[in-house]
């Protein structure tokens, strides 16, 4: 079912569930509303489950895993630019400095630099497409298909980077 659809079933079953109470505070005036609570109560968690889309869910538990894996990569780069740990302050000095100079012309560290901040962007539209919680099916699949493609090729990028700023060594 689609959005459209789901939003329709959910304004119909809504207005059902206003005029039975409707129906029964008119007809029972006192208990009627003690009724209407608990059958309005009831309809809408009714409506919250029947209407859910389990195969939806997982699409968005895959997408948002194909997210966070595309952020572990951001956040190693991250870590190297600006982490105060031992380690993270010799990778950045002794051993990978290239990685940590935005002016460094060595292609292929340009290239895991260009694709880092496209990944950014990446995220954050990723996360506003799934807050907004209109993403049917077919464009979840869409997503998760491009999320997979990318954290391959920013992976990859990210160890050939590493290598290629290894063999430069420190200026």
């Amino acid at each position: 079912m689609d959005s459209s659809q789901r939003d329709l079933m959910r304004a119909l079953g809504i207005g059902v569930l206003i005029a039975v109470c409707l129906v029964l505070v008119i007809a029972l005036r006192g208990p009627g509303i003690l009724l209407s609570v608990v059958v309005l109560t009831g309809g809408l968690v009714y409506m919250r489950r029947a209407l859910s889309d389990p195969e939806a869910a997982s699409l968005r538990a895959s997408l948002t895993i194909a997210r966070d894996d595309i952020a572990d990569v951001l956040a190693q780069y991250d870590t190297l630019l600006h982490g105060a740990t031992p380690d993270a302050i010799a990778d950045r000095t002794f051993y990978f400095p290239a990685l940590a100079d935005p002016g460094c012309e060595n292609p292929v560290i340009q290239d895991f630099q260009l694709r880092a901040a496209s990944a950014q962007r990446f995220i954050a539209r990723i996360d506003a497409r799934l807050a907004s919680g209109d993403l049917d099916r077919a464009q979840l699949e869409r997503l998760i298909a491009i999320a997979d493609e990318r954290v391959l090729e920013l992976a990859a990028s990210w160890r050939d980077a590493r290598r290629a700023a290894r063999e430069l060594g420190p200026s």
